[in-house]
């Protein structure tokens, strides 16, 4: 959290949000299991900016595995 944090990031904020799945068992009873994690920015750049950072820097990369990232353009709402 410290590493993700806009004091981190020269003040950059993530609204992310992460959800948990599990996927069945592989071929030797262990689960497929793992996080599914959205964030929401107004720019792809500030999200990247954070995400290198925590590549760069979180521990926890030796225990994880990415496996795949996508990125979405949601328009604004209607106007009244």
């Amino acid at each position: 959290m410290r590493l993700a944090h806009p004091a981190q990031n020269n003040g950059t904020k993530l609204l992310r949000r992460s959800y948990n799945f599990v996927d069945g068992n592989d071929e030797l009873g262990r689960l497929e299991a793992g996080l599914f994690c959205i964030s929401f920015r107004r720019s792809p750049a500030q999200f990247f900016s954070v995400q290198l950072n925590l590549a760069k820097h979180d521990a926890l990369n030796e225990y994880i595995r990415h496996v795949g990232i996508a990125l979405f353009a949601v328009p604004g709402g209607i106007s009244d």
